[in-house]
């Protein structure tokens, strides 16, 4: 579990093949789910989705890499804190190191903001990894966020629905 940047807000991620970076995730949290995750490229994003409208193709063509989430029914086979009713939360962010992280770890990364519930998001400085040290496993910093959190259109169908703007 590694706490990052991105063009949004900071984060904390996990590798989604590392049960034990998903457990420390969740512990973190403290809850268990849904969480988001962020994708290498737009073509690894979609390949997430059970159905690929094309409502879904054009808002992730138009969006990413970007600061919007887009929340699309998912094919199985991820940690059930991943999924919501059978949905994804997925962003392709618009910092490449972002980016680089979830291909660093396969294509794919499972991310929340980095706070603790209910509390305020948290730079990746030093600080919070000396308090948080037995959660990460370390941190990168380097990225100007723009503490504002993505938005979040839901596609159903052929159609959107705005979350979060």
């Amino acid at each position: 579990m590694i706490a990052h940047a991105t063009a949004t807000l900071p984060g904390v991620a996990a590798a989604p093949q590392s049960p034990e970076a998903v457990r420390r995730l969740i512990h973190f949290k403290q809850r268990s789910g849904p969480f988001l995750l962020l994708a290498d490229s737009a073509s690894r994003a979609l390949s997430l989705a059970r159905y690929r409208s094309p409502a879904l193709r054009r808002l992730a063509r138009s969006s990413w890499p970007g600061p919007v989430t887009l929340v699309f029914a998912g094919k199985p086979g991820l940690p059930p804190c991943c999924y919501f009713r059978g949905k994804l939360a997925v962003r392709v962010d618009a910092a490449p190191q972002a980016r680089q992280l979830a291909a660093a770890c396969g294509g794919l990364l499972i991310s929340s903001s980095l706070n603790r519930r209910g509390g305020e998001s948290q730079q990746p400085d030093f600080r919070l990894q000396m308090r948080a040290h037995r959660h990460l496993h370390g941190r990168l910093i380097g990225v100007d966020a723009s503490g504002k959190p993505s938005s979040v259109l839901r596609i159903w169908r052929n159609s959107s629905t705005i979350i979060r703007q």
